[in-house]
């Protein structure tokens, strides 16, 4: 087993980067808000594509203090909590791994969707329970098992499938303009073709998501 940091995270979870997610969103985006952003490390990549304001949100004070080194605010606290920005106030606001740890992400997305300017966009990336690994041990071994990280992550509040993804943005007033998937399992990639997709969801890990607000939504607040 890998050895365990911050609330028993694996090494590393904190300090990561997101280029697989932030490369999905189009290009002109210069105030950004990092939900979860751990130690910040999304900071330099976010500026080498042009971002000129970065601000974090993240819940642990050690992580929040190391991404105070290199982004221009960091809020500790949680998302779910009455937050210090503004209405429009963002172009771009990325949720990696953090929804499915809230205890209400419909009205947390909600609430960020009013922090986004009128042409902003959002970038999330979501485990999906539909995991043929999560499956197996549910169904064939009767076991739904807490791990350090991942799609059973212990820390998880909410789980979710493809379709469970597309209502949550859905309800929280969003257009989904993209979508991809982290998909592992490549070796029955045949199978999934001679079948139309039908196993696409079982050899996805997680769901990326590219949204905007919805117009009608952003008229109503």
């Amino acid at each position: 087993m890998a050895n365990e940091s911050r609330l028993g995270k694996p090494d590393g979870y904190y300090s990561g980067q997101r280029k697989d997610l932030i490369d999905l969103v189009p290009p002109g985006y210069r105030s950004v808000l990092d939900v979860g952003c751990g130690e910040g490390n999304n900071t330099p990549y976010l500026r080498q594509k042009g971002a000129t304001y970065v601000a974090g949100i993240e819940i642990t004070p050690e992580n929040a203090a190391i991404a105070r080194t290199q982004m221009d605010e960091v809020w500790c606290g949680s998302v779910e909590a009455e937050l210090p920005f503004q209405v429009g106030q963002f172009d771009l606001i990325i949720c990696a791994d953090v929804l499915e740890h809230l205890v209400d992400p419909w009205a947390a997305l909600r609430k960020l969707r009013r922090l986004l300017s009128s042409s902003g966009y959002v970038v999330a990336s979501i485990p999906n329970i539909r995991y043929l690994p999560v499956l197996f041990e549910l169904l064939v071994k009767g076991r739904f098992r807490y791990v350090p990280a991942g799609v059973l992550d212990r820390t998880h509040l909410r789980f979710f499938t493809r379709l469970e993804i597309i209502n949550l943005f859905e309800v929280a007033g969003f257009e989904i303009v993209s979508g991809s998937r982290n998909r592992k399992g490549r070796k029955l990639s045949p199978l999934n073709r001679v079948t139309l997709g039908l196993f696409n969801d079982f050899f996805t890990m997680q769901y990326y998501v590219l949204a905007r607000p919805r117009a009608a939504d952003e008229q109503n607040g």
